[in-house]
Formats: structure tokens, sequence, C-alpha cells
């Protein structure tokens, strides 16, 4: 754009993508925001409930939750189909698992060239808006891989996989097309990278980027890359940035909101998209979760509630809220850095990690002996990454990336009514079709289900 005024339009969720007849073609409200200078950059860029939002299938999807035969008639197609991974999961319902991150992506294009346009680039602040937007574009990008492209392979041949709509820009004139599934990480990655350079250590409030949360970040995407020495590299450097370590005796248990919000853990605070799901009286823990927990385990009474006979409903919710967490932990770059460590044989250093994560969670005096090696202490460290991030969705990824090795693949089953459904390792199924409106409309190619 060769302008100083640029005319950000507040859009309707009528379609989905941007393109010349996508998600940003049609404008039904016309409110016009002006964006022309830094402080305007800024605003845009501190709409928490754009930028701090993200998808919610992986809860659903996964297998750390089950809902009773009754809990069905609370919820909508979109999650009924999801849950149980249904040939066509969606049915035209509203997906805003692909709308959110989609409309974070404009936003941030339009911060973007908006700062390229004030020609204040080698300026602190800009390089500091410039870093968030890049972050939060990289962002969203990662979380639509998770669902609507397939998992990274660490056989290779990614250059000859569908990834997803890549846009540089918010102009609504460009046609839309899905990159090859090499290029869209490393267009996350290189997004990520930058980010670190322009982004202070840290930032207040948590729900603004920062190195820390883009190191962060590139932890996570290195893991799901197969590329455990990066991972390992870039959380340890985000731990040590950041200096703040929840004890688990700090929470309250006896509080509806057992945790601070924006607390100690959280290093990058987002929620979870609300669902019916995430709320209902007829969703449980998972049993065999449920159980490898140890009864000493300080986040037994933080994290759940008895509900009834073998019933536990999670509660809690790092968010402090009554919005699920979906950010970035102490806990899970804790997590990242020991299976880094295990996967490229420091299986000492691996352990240090453990025991210092357990030290923090564990009652007493009875942390968990790590004896463990080679493959058990990365099947150990895979379980605890499951005990630890349960309700943030990271567990879908998990799965996408641990299916691929015969030592950990996992088969998930969920049943109604006395049916079962079952999702093998390495389904199609583990890559969530496009929404059929986006596919009608902009040409794309439809995943394979």
């Amino acid at each position: 754009m060769n302008r100083i005024n640029i005319k950000l339009t507040i859009l309707g969720f009528s379609l989905l993508l941007w393109g010349c007849e996508g998600y940003l073609d049609e404008k039904p409200n016309q409110n016009l925001v002006v964006v022309n200078t830094l402080a305007d950059v800024r605003s845009l860029l501190d709409n928490s409930s754009v930028f701090n939002e993200q998808p919610v299938l992986g809860v659903l999807a996964a297998d750390n939750y089950y809902l009773a035969d009754d809990g069905v008639a609370d919820l909508s197609v979109y999650q009924i189909g999801s849950y149980f991974w249904m040939d066509d999961p969606f049915q035209g319902d509203y997906v805003g698992d692909w709308i959110s991150p989609y409309e974070q992506v404009f936003y941030a294009n339009v911060a973007l060239d908006a700062l390229a346009d004030l020609g204040e680039n080698e300026g602190e602040e800009s390089a500091k808006l410039r870093g968030e937007a890049l972050f939060h574009r990289a962002y969203a990008y990662y979380q639509l891989l998770q669902y609507f492209a397939p998992p990274y392979q660490m056989a290779g041949g990614n250059d000859q996989l569908l990834g997803i709509v890549l846009k540089d820009s918010p102009d609504v004139n460009e046609v839309a097309f899905r990159s090859n599934l090499e290029e869209c990480y490393r267009k996350v990655l290189d997004d990520l990278n930058e980010a670190v350079t322009l982004l202070p250590d840290f930032q207040l409030p948590k729900t603004r980027p920062s190195k820390v949360s883009a190191l962060g970040m590139l932890s996570r995407l290195h893991l799901t890359i197969f590329d455990y020495q990066a991972a390992a590299a870039t959380a340890r450097e985000a731990l040590e940035l950041y200096p703040d370590r929840l004890d688990f005796r700090e929470a309250d248990e006896n509080a509806r909101f057992p945790f601070e919000r924006m607390g100690k853990e959280v290093m990058y605070y987002s929620a979870l998209l609300t669902i019916a799901f995430n709320y209902s009286s007829q969703v449980y823990v998972d049993t065999v979760l449920a159980a490898s927990y140890q009864e000493n385990d300080l986040r037994l009474p933080v994290y759940f509630d008895s509900v009834g006979p073998n019933r536990l409903s999670y509660t809690g919710r790092l968010s402090g809220t009554t919005g699920m967490f979906g950010g970035l932990s102490v806990g899970e770059l804790e997590l990242n850095l020991a299976e880094g460590l295990a996967r490229t044989g420091d299986e000492a250093g691996s352990i240090a990690v453990l025991e210092e994560f357990f030290s923090r969670r564990i009652a007493g005096d009875e942390i968990p002996a790590v004896d463990f090696e080679g493959k058990e202490l990365i099947q150990f460290i895979l379980d605890e990454r499951r005990r630890e991030l349960i309700g943030r969705g990271l567990r879908w990824t998990d799965l996408r990336r641990i299916n691929q090795e015969a030592d950990y693949k996992v088969t998930l089953e969920k049943s109604l009514n006395g049916q079962s459904y079952i999702l093998e390792p390495n389904s199609l199924k583990y890559t969530y079709p496009i929404p059929d409106d986006e596919i009608i409309l902009s040409g794309i190619r439809q995943n394979e289900r």
C-alpha cells in the first residue's frame, strides 16, 4: 500500500478467507478505523479479542476427555463431528478455528503494511511493533497448520504436501492458493526468527508478544518438525530469560480460580475459542489419564474437581478465569527442553530438568525418581506432557508427531450409545477439512479425508 492513511474494514464473518472471492471480499460492516500513527498500530495489535484467541479443535479431537452419551444434545454439529472424527465434521457449521487465525493474519498484515508506509522502521517502537505483528502472524499460521494441513513428516517429502494459504498482504484482490507444507513451516520459522531480533525480552501485559514468547513458539515449532536440538536450545534460552517459576503449593485449591490471572507460570497469554464442550457437565477427564497422576501430585486438586465416582472435571485453567488457557507456559518449555535433551543424547540433562519440574508439582519429599533411559525416558516425558498440558489443545499436535514413531504411536477410541469410533495412527483424519464455503468461494483444494 503506497499511502499513509490506511483504512481498516471491520469485517463480518459471512466469508472465510480473503482472496478474489474469499474471506475479505464481502464487507457487510463498513465501520472504518484509520491507522496513520504508531499509536494506531499499537491499538490495533493490543486488540486481545482478535489476537489472543486460538483454535479449540485440539481439545475436541484428542483423547484427554470423554463425552457422556447424554452430553451430545448440548453440542453443535461442528463439536460433535470434530469430537468423533466424522468424515464431514462441520457440515456447513461455523468454524472459528479457521476464521479466527486468518482474521489475525489479516490484521497482522495491516499492521506490517502500516509500519512500512509510515517509514519508521528504524525506530525502537516501530521495530517492536513489527516484531509483535510477525509473532501474531506466525502464531496464527502455526495453529492453522495443526488442523488444516497434514502433519509435518519426519521422513521428509514435506515439499510435496499441501499446506495452508499464506498471505503476506492485506490486499483483498490476491488470489488464494495453498503453499506446500515445507514452505508454510519455513514461513512461520522466518517470522519467529525475525521477531526474536525485534522484541524486548519481556512485556506486560502478557497478551503482548516478547522475545521470551517468540523463543517459546520457536521451541514448540521445532518440536513439531522433529528438530529436537533446536527445540531444546530455544526452550533453554526462553527459560533463562524468564525467571519466574510457580510452585504449585502457591495455588489456592479452594478458590474458584486456583491460579492467578496471567500469573508466574504464564509466559504468553492466549485463550482457546469458547465452545460448549469446554463447559459441559457431561465432559470428563479420560480415566486412564486421571489415574496416571500420583496421589501427592499438587496438580490434582487445582486441575480437577471430582464430580462423581471415578469422574473428574477439568477446571485448572492457567488463565485464572473461565477461559481455557492456550498460550505458552514455563511447564511446557521445561518439557520441551527435557524431551529435546533426551532425544539428542543428553539423558542426564533431561532428568535434571524433570527433577526441577517435579519439585514444584509434587508434595513433600516424594519427587518421583526419574531412573529411565532411552525410549522409556522419552515415553515418560510424553506421558508427562499429557498430564501437564491438559486442556490446551497440545495433545493433538503431539499425537500427530509421535504417531510417526512405532514406539510411541497411539490408537484413539471414543464411543457413543454403544457405537465405537476409532482413529488409527497417521489416519487422514488427523487433518481436518477446510470449511466447504471456503472451497467453493476460493477454489483451493480440499484435504483428503
